[in-house]
């Protein structure tokens, strides 16, 4: 019987990764679209205006994911919107703000993230061991229902039992809440679970934190986490690593 049962992994930086300069373009994307449709729809507000709200909502995010919490996509498109004009979203329908929240969540589909090297190669090994498997992932502006198709897309959703994203939980890495999510969807114990992530704080110590095992992918000459099992350089090699728990 394996000691181990089910491995988790982090997805940004661990899966996946931006292509250089593809938040920008997401960004710049988002920006033009809401300030055209909102022009459209006889509400003038200039780009300049739509692209100031955009970066007072980072500012936001930023101070709620410092707590180790989240908030909906809807949330987002309120705070942007009252931020461009605090009567707009009186002025809005419901259709009209379903559709400014389409565009800013699935903005990343023109111009995705790209699988790292070793990726699949790795993930696809650990599932023909017959491991149950996870994604724990905090998330940006992109909420988790548009990352599940970036991943299907890639070819890798299918290798999971369960994905956890903080915007649909409303923590986040490190936080515990994030961990025992998915472990329980698993139904496994921290003790006989490992997880595999690239942030020594939010993957490493956060897991370590539950009592899971922890695998930290070290790139780029950073510096390993001491709070890791094992480390290793890309996912080619996670499963020997596992497999040594």
């Amino acid at each position: 019987m394996k000691r181990i049962a089910a491995v988790t992994f982090d997805l940004w930086d661990t899966l996946i990764q931006e292509v250089p300069g593809g938040s920008d373009r997401v960004a710049n994307a988002r920006i033009d679209r809401i300030s055209r449709y909102l022009n459209d729809k006889g509400m003038v507000h200039t780009r300049l205006e739509v692209a100031s709200a955009y970066d007072k909502t980072g500012d936001f995010l930023e101070l709620t994911w410092s707590k180790k919490r989240d908030m909906p996509v809807r949330d987002q498109i309120l705070f942007l919107l009252a931020g461009i004009d605090c009567k707009l979203t009186g002025r809005l329908s419901r259709e009209d703000i379903e559709h400014i929240e389409r565009i800013y969540a699935e903005g990343i589909l023109e111009h995705p993230p790209k699988l790292l090297p070793g990726a699949m190669e790795g993930i696809r090994e650990v599932r023909s061991k017959g491991y149950k498997m996870g994604l724990i992932s905090n998330t940006g502006r992109t909420p988790g229902s548009i990352l599940r198709r970036v991943m299907d897309n890639m070819g890798i959703l299918e290798f999971f039992d369960t994905t956890t994203f903080s915007n649909e939980i409303l923590v986040r890495k490190p936080s515990e809440g994030a961990f025992i999510v998915t472990l329980e969807s698993l139904r496994v114990v921290p003790k006989a679970a490992v997880h595999v992530g690239d942030d020594a704080t939010s993957d490493i110590a956060g897991a370590r934190n539950v009592g899971m095992h922890t695998v930290h992918i070290v790139a780029n000459g950073d510096e390993p986490s001491a709070l890791a099992d094992a480390q290793v350089e890309s996912l080619e090699r996670v499963l020997e690593s596992i497999e040594r728990l």
